[in-house]
């Protein structure tokens, strides 16, 4: 990989559905709605090991619509793929954008976990003892 590939990101090429789909790092015009419906599979998809099949049991409307979002393709294309072809774009989408999950959404998502916590902690009224 030269210099330039790693500072400007290359598309990587997949071959489903008889088409060559060309995923490449999401734009931020398309963050919003990836992020809307990403948000909730984040816990699962942060696993060293991710079970796809009880991914895509527990969370496969948002993990279809945030494949359509990746790929630019309307949802009703993606709900006709084959689910092997499916499973891959779902794993490349995540592998191209794993740089921005990892530093960005990740780290994000758990300073909201922990701030949700504090929140509702202070609303059950726990209190920590005075001296």
């Amino acid at each position: 990989m030269t210099d330039l590939e790693k500072l400007i990101p290359q598309d990587t090429l997949v071959q489903v559905a008889g088409e060559t789909i060309a995923i490449s790092p999401l734009k931020v015009g398309q963050l919003p709605a990836f992020l809307r419906v990403i948000s909730p599979v984040m816990a699962q998809l942060s696993q060293p090991q991710i079970n796809w099949l009880a991914l895509f049991g527990e969370r496969g409307d948002d993990l279809l619509n945030a494949i359509g979002i990746a790929v630019k393709k309307p949802r009703e294309w993606v709900d006709d793929l084959a689910a092997d072809d499916a499973l891959l774009l779902a794993a490349k989408v995540m592998e191209v954008n794993a740089d921005f999950f990892t530093r960005t959404v990740i780290p994000k998502l758990d300073g909201l976990f922990s701030l949700g916590k504090g929140i509702q902690a202070a609303n059950t009224g726990s209190t920590s003892p005075s001296v």
